[in-house]
């Protein structure tokens, strides 16, 4: 993410997250770590707000995240600001309901990851493909939770990627709401 420091303590300061690039393990731990930081100094009855604009990345560290912000036990206010690609739809879902928000502008790329296997042995190769399968029905199964889609929907959704409006977004129950503009 690579802010100035006294930027990122403003923002954590003010419970704010920005999870933003390719979600993989090592931006996972920082967000988490954030997220953390943030529940602390919260206001309890204002909880924590965090701010995705990722392409996807890895469904582990998604998970990871998602796992995060729903065991914070306060609210935890989503908002897409560019993009909430692949794994980092669920984070975006994943938010308190009726705190889930996307810009006007903002796009959802609503595919499921996928993962290379990289093995020198078949029965590497085997348990690998078998733990990558585990993961993906796992983040399957936490997304459904999260969306206005019976899960048979949803996997059909996923076998055609496709990018949705925010308005898209709103209509499958991905996010639920477009964040209005503030008036000036």
């Amino acid at each position: 993410m690579n802010l100035p420091p006294e930027l990122e303590a403003a923002l954590l300061g003010n419970s704010i997250v920005y999870l933003r690039g390719r979600l993989d393990e090592a931006l996972a731990n920082t967000v988490i770590t954030q997220l953390l930081v943030a529940s602390r100094i919260a206001d309890r009855s204002r909880g924590v707000d965090l701010y995705i604009d990722s392409p996807g990345g890895t469904l582990g560290a998604a998970l990871s995240v998602y796992d995060v912000v729903q065991s914070l036990g306060m609210t935890v206010a989503t908002t897409c600001i560019g993009t909430a690609g692949g794994a980092a739809v669920l984070v975006l879902a994943g938010g308190t309901t009726g705190q889930r928000y996307a810009l006007p502008h903002a796009r959802v790329h609503l595919i499921e990851e996928t993962t290379s296997l990289e093995s020198r042995n078949v029965a590497d190769l085997t348990s690998h493909a078998q733990a990558v399968r585990d993961q993906s029905a796992r983040w399957r199964t936490a997304l459904v939770k999260h969306v206005r889609l019976p899960p048979e929907r949803l996997v059909a959704e996923l076998s055609t990627p496709r990018w949705l409006t925010a308005q898209e977004a709103l209509s499958l129950g991905v996010i639920d709401a477009i964040a209005a503009p503030r008036s000036k």
